[in-house]
């Protein structure tokens, strides 16, 4: 009730479903976080963006900080 709103006496309250993060889906949020980091697309998200990649997969955060190109391409396969 806390959360909730009545509305004609009917509460609604705000939900999330929030899905489980699969392997599918952390090595494309991966793939995300590295093209960032290796187009430097401009945008003022980018030092958290490297933040969080650092926090997931440090390894990877410290190849794409040594050879983005290769980091792109372990993520991505070959650029083709």
């Amino acid at each position: 009730m806390e959360n909730g709103v009545f509305i004609n006496g009917i509460e609604y309250v705000p939900k999330a479903e929030i899905p489980e993060l699969t392997d599918e889906r952390l090595k494309d949020a991966l793939q995300q976080l590295v093209t960032m980091q290796y187009f430097k697309i401009a945008h003022k998200a980018i030092p958290q963006a490297w933040d969080v990649l650092n926090a997931l997969a440090p390894e990877l955060a410290k190849l794409c900080s040594e050879d983005p190109h290769a980091a792109y391409v372990r993520m991505h396969g070959s650029e083709d």
